[in-house]
């Protein structure tokens, strides 16, 4: 029996000592275990300078109800060994530790896609049509130019002119400004409505007709692919001799395209 309990404690004796063998091993090789499957939480910090360019445009600007703000930012990475500066201005003493949440991001501050995202927040072929008029919302400014409008008969050369100030008072009337084609860079998708107008040969009176077609374009990106950016037509009206719902002269068709805009653009900028 003695024999029996002597060989149970140098049995035991092997195992302490193969078990501290196992704990030195452990401390000496910590990444041991990342070799046979275990994982290993590290991390590491990155410092970024952020550069924000602010742009306005409209009236009243910069706090003005109908100024527009344009902002642009690019970013750079931050190597410097003075981390202390930085984690100070984050607010922090020492640097932190482990899986400890960052500090609160300014609530001014812009919002980056993760890099490993091939797709933006919102996917574009999935979101249902709109109605058409709804490509007047938040319209504040324009460029138009009836200036070159050619003169029909028994109206004088300034047919064009005149139609400008006529036109541009009605737009100025429903809150809508009419720029400059210089100012219309700095307007949001550059809207641009361009009035056309036509008439028969003048010596034909009995056949002699007339008509108007009014594009709106702004620049737009194609739902199937976000990179290509173009003007093109959002908005349409026509009318003329031959119209039903006509009435007056051809100074009066063109001013109806002026009354349907802004029928339009009052419908979805109402509410």
């Amino acid at each position: 029996m003695s024999m029996f309990l002597l060989q149970t404690r140098q049995m035991w004796e092997k195992l302490d000592v193969l078990a501290i063998a196992l704990a030195v091993l452990l401390l000496l090789c910590p990444n041991e275990g990342a070799a046979n499957g275990t994982v290993v939480s590290k991390s590491a910090d990155r410092f970024w300078i952020l550069w924000e360019r602010v742009r306005y445009a409209g009236e009243h600007c910069p706090f003005g109800q109908d100024c527009n703000e344009m902002r642009s930012f690019s970013a750079r990475p931050l190597t410097t060994n003075n981390t202390g500066f930085i984690f100070r201005l984050f607010g922090l003493q020492a640097p932190l530790a482990g899986p400890q949440p960052l500090p609160n991001t300014h609530p001014d501050a812009p919002s980056f896609c993760e890099k490993s995202s091939s797709r933006p927040a919102v996917e574009p072929l999935a979101m249902p049509k709109s109605e058409k008029v709804e490509v007047l919302r938040g319209v504040k400014a324009l460029h138009l130019d009836l200036s070159n409008l050619k003169s029909p008969p028994g109206f004088r050369q300034d047919f064009g002119a005149k139609l400008q100030k006529q036109f541009s008072d009605i737009l100025r009337g429903a809150g809508i400004k009419v720029v400059s084609k210089e100012a219309l860079a700095q307007i949001p998708g550059q809207p641009v409505l361009n009035v056309y107008f036509s008439f028969s040969d003048p010596e034909e009176l009995c056949d002699y007709t007339y008509s108007v077609f009014a594009s709106l374009s702004q620049d737009v990106l194609l739902a199937r692919d976000l990179r290509i950016k173009v003007a093109a037509g959002v908005w349409s009206f026509s009318t003329g001799s031959s119209a039903r719902d006509h009435k007056g002269n051809e100074a009066d068709a063109i001013l109806a395209v002026a009354a349907a805009f802004v029928r339009d653009h009052q419908r979805v900028n109402s509410h």
